[in-house]
């Protein structure tokens, strides 16, 4: 009786040593395959700007600028109204 209950108990401690050999690398390879993806995402991008950026003269206000407006009077304004009618 005593050998069975011991071949029970190696092979319970062989499948649950499986088993957690079978979870770390699960785990490993779900975290290289993070970092992979996240190396491919940086690579690709390398911080290019985009060619259509446009950059102001100066960042500097107008001398008729007082806080409230800016820019020239007659200027056309387009006024765009959002609503929610529930």
């Amino acid at each position: 009786m005593t050998t069975s209950r011991q071949t029970k108990r190696a092979r319970r401690a062989q499948r649950r040593a499986r088993q957690r050999r079978r979870r770390q690398l699960t785990i490993t390879l779900s975290v290289i395959g993070a970092l992979a993806v996240v190396g491919l995402l940086i690579w690709n991008s390398q911080f290019k700007p985009p060619a259509d950026i446009v950059l102001p003269e100066s960042l500097e206000a107008p001398p008729n600028a007082d806080g409230k407006a800016w820019g020239p009077p007659d200027a056309p304004v387009l006024i765009e109204e959002y609503s929610d009618f529930q």
